[in-house]
């Protein structure tokens, strides 16, 4: 039995082993699901960021070529009206000198000299305006729109304004906005500056490295991520192999080594509890000698006192048994006499019930005795006897017949009592009531003890 039990807890210890490498291996690989996740998520926002610098390059690039074309139009609409260059170098003609017959229209783009020279310097320009500070050293250039009027003609054909566009320099802001400035009218509102073509070219570059750049960290990650995933598959599928190869050596019977370790500790175990059971029974032997020697002596030398010993245990023993027994015996009276009392209120009722019908009775033979009573004093004798008689009859039947209806419809108990009654009116004799007696014994076991069978 002690070598199954330690198989059993072997067996339990193997299990449990197996347990907790199976529990190790799931959270591993829980571990390594995580770390997918975070990779995809990582992937999948980098896609995004990706997506939306694509969209903000294209719609640059849209916004670039649409601000060309539109200026490339506005040039083809006005080469006619306005001086153009690149090198901002056009001379101011004699003929569009200022004159009152000239007006400002409106300012349709603005830049700054010294932006097409240096581009870095463009945002300590853009800080600089924001901030109120202009630089002595940078021009301004404007594209303006004039109306020139050119007062009365002959032809009614020929409009009498000429609308052109010029650019103009100035060296400061103030400059301009005086030039533009109406005394009259809706006040003109400079547009922002315009950034040149070199500047374009730049920020389009820098839009252009900051996607390649975003766009080989993305392919860097996905690498990493893709390794990552490679060498966590690689360690959950060693960990299952040696898993199965551990339960395979196990059921092949390859791990004897351990098993012959564990059945030497448990051999040992059962050899110490052999020497400790043969050390408590050597204990309880030598106890049972001693009682044994103990008992004779008491035989030998004080039997008498044993003797009182065992009846004094004896008496104790029936001294107990008597109380439970009275005990028992006021249980069962105290019931009797609840059942006693019962029966008692339901004679009371059924008495009662007798009691009206004798009163009835007696209420029938007051009104014979009144009737003969007053015939009696009329002086009709025959009457009287004739009714004495046949009242006196009636009397008798009458109760006897309301006595023996309550008889035969009473229960058992209540008809001993009746009985007595009935023979009292009927006048038995000794021999009469011993008949009766004998009779009742004769028939005690049946299923009716009355009179009637």
């Amino acid at each position: 039995m002690s070598s199954s039990t330690t198989n059993t807890s072997n067996a339990n210890g193997v299990a449990n082993k197996r347990a907790e490498q199976m529990k190790k291996l799931k959270d591993a690989n829980n571990k390594y699901k995580d770390l997918l996740k975070l990779a995809k998520e990582r992937i999948q926002s980098q896609e995004e960021e990706m997506e939306k610098l694509k969209a903000a390059l294209e719609e640059a690039e849209k916004k670039a070529t649409s601000s060309s074309s539109l200026k490339q139009q506005t040039d083809n609409n006005s080469i006619s009206n306005a001086y153009y260059s690149y090198e901002y170098t056009v001379p101011q003609s004699t003929e569009l000198a200022e004159q009152d017959s000239i007006t400002v229209v409106r300012v349709h783009q603005r830049i700054k000299a010294d932006l097409l020279h240096d581009g870095n310097n463009f945002d300590s320009n853009i800080n600089e305006e924001e901030n109120g500070q202009n630089n002595d050293q940078s021009s301004i250039w404007a594209l303006i729109e004039y109306e020139h009027n050119l007062g009365e003609s002959a032809d009614a054909f020929i409009g009498s304004t000429k609308r052109f566009q010029r650019w103009r320099k100035f060296s400061s802001e103030n400059d301009l906005t005086d030039h533009i400035r109406r005394n009259t009218g809706e006040p003109i509102h400079l547009p922002p500056y315009s950034l040149s073509p070199i500047q374009s070219q730049q920020i389009e570059e820098e839009a252009r490295q900051a996607v390649a750049h975003v766009t080989e960290e993305f392919r860097r990650f996905r690498v990493r991520a893709e390794v990552a995933r490679k060498q966590a598959d690689a360690t959950v599928k060693a960990l299952q192999s040696n898993n199965v190869q551990t339960a395979q050596r196990h059921i092949e019977g390859q791990d004897l080594a351990t098993e012959l370790e564990q059945a030497r500790t448990d051999h040992e175990q059962l050899e110490k509890l052999r020497a400790d059971f043969a050390e408590q029974e050597a204990q309880w032997k030598e106890a049972y000698d001693v009682l044994l020697h103990e008992n004779n002596a008491l035989k030998s030398s004080g039997s008498e006192a044993l003797l009182a010993a065992q009846w004094r245990q004896r008496y104790e023993t029936c001294l107990m048994e008597k109380e439970k027994a009275e005990t028992a015996l006021a249980i069962e009276r105290q019931k009797l006499s609840k059942e006693s009392h019962d029966r008692k209120k339901e004679d009371a009722g059924k008495y009662e019930s007798k009691y009206k019908d004798l009163k009835e009775s007696f209420r029938l033979y007051r009104k014979k005795a009144k009737e003969i009573f007053e015939a009696q004093q009329n002086g009709d004798m025959a009457v009287i006897q004739n009714m004495g008689d046949s009242s006196s009859e009636d009397a008798k039947i009458s109760y006897l017949r309301n006595l023996m209806v309550n008889y035969l419809s009473s229960d058992p108990a209540v008809r001993e009592h009746m009985e007595g009654a009935i023979g009292t009116v009927l006048k038995f004799s000794s021999d009469d009531c011993a008949r009766i007696t004998k009779q009742k014994k004769l028939h005690q076991e049946g299923t009716s003890s009355s009179w009637f069978g």
